[in-house]
């Protein structure tokens, strides 16, 4: 499948829940990447946190170095060291916290465009070497079809189920255009489209209502 943003994330990280925001600070709360073996794990729509993942593969790296405050979420490459195990094929990107791993979201499923994937764990180091442009981007409109309003955050910004085009897949978030007329700082453009910083985008929104 393609790579995905895990739809509960998106949808919890809109209402402000407690331990979305990538923002959060490194070590106990950090954003973290796990290697992951396909033959045991099976992405689902329906997962929300960590304790969903079967198959990891060594021990999970954390991203440093985040940033999100342009709508593209980045950090530096990782390196696994000494890995042994079953066979990597996929990335799973989750935000961890102090508590139990039931209130780990996850945030990324990233299976394709990874250089070196599938790789055979031999004992030697696993480097992940991140695309230059960040690991993940939330875009606009023009990439995104069978759009239908399906609510709101603080009354002023509409929420949209859709799918990006030639996925079937639906998915739940903003549009760009809309965010961009309410808070535009929460909004950049990327060559032909725009992206949404969803964390700006929300606080913005509440502090306009409030």
């Amino acid at each position: 499948m393609a790579n995905a943003l895990y739809p509960i994330w998106k949808q919890d990280l809109m209402k402000i829940t407690a331990n979305t925001n990538l923002n959060g600070a490194e070590g106990a709360t950090g954003v973290y990447c796990s290697l992951v073996d396909l033959g045991t794990y099976t992405y689902s729509s329906a997962h929300d946190f960590f304790n969903d993942v079967s198959g990891v593969v060594g021990t999970d790296q954390e991203i440093l170095t985040k940033t999100q405050t342009t709508g593209t979420f980045d950090g530096d490459n990782l390196t696994y060291t000494a890995v042994t195990g079953a066979s990597v094929e996929a990335l799973i990107l989750y935000r961890k916290n102090a508590g139990a791993n039931t209130t780990w979201y996850l945030v990324a499923f990233i299976d394709t465009s990874v250089t070196g994937f599938p790789v055979t764990p031999n004992g030697g180091n696993i480097t992940v070497t991140w695309n230059g442009s960040g690991i993940f981007t939330l875009s606009d409109r023009r990439l995104k079809e069978n759009i239908r309003l399906i609510g709101d955050v603080a009354g002023i910004l509409p929420v949209y189920a859709y799918n990006y085009v030639g996925q079937e897949r639906a998915r739940v978030g903003f549009m760009a255009q809309d965010v961009e007329k309410v808070v535009p700082a929460a909004v950049v453009q990327f060559g032909r489209h725009k992206a949404v910083d969803y964390n700006r985008a929300v606080a913005g929104a509440y502090a306009i209502a409030a």
